[in-house]
């Protein structure tokens, strides 16, 4: 199993994108790059050779999964994590049906992200 070391984060909120940022930076062992819009994922994901990506779904002009979709579009295959605010099990689900490994609700603890989305990775290491 490949262990977890490039993570593309994806948020519009500048805030959520800082607390993202500093809680991979007390850690060190994976490297985040953070994008605040789909644009800037899908330019992105052309230089950082990302494993995972973790999108927020509500996003202005386009959201998480139409920035999913562009990336599947293009032929990056990269394994995702929406992040949403949303607590429905049907939104779950249908996030879930796009091909999601897993939701992370927010908000969620910028103490515990590393070590959650790493538990996401090796859990799903056998579906990727």
């Amino acid at each position: 199993m490949e262990q977890l070391k490039r993570i593309l984060y994806v948020d519009d909120d500048p805030s959520i994108c800082e607390l993202v940022e500093l809680s991979f930076e007390i850690s060190g062992d994976i490297e985040l790059r953070v994008c605040q819009s789909g644009e800037q994922a899908l330019k992105q994901v052309e230089y950082f050779d990302a494993q995972l990506v973790v999108i927020d779904v509500n996003m202005p002009d386009m959201d998480g999964p139409t920035t999913v979709a562009s990336l599947g579009q293009k032929g990056f295959r990269i394994p995702v994590i929406f992040a949403t605010a949303e607590t429905s099990p049907e939104i779950h689900q249908q996030l879930r049906n796009m091909g999601s490994l897993d939701i992370l609700v927010k908000p969620f603890n910028p103490l515990t992200l590393r070590q959650r989305l790493s538990e996401i990775w090796n859990s799903s290491a056998g579906a990727c």
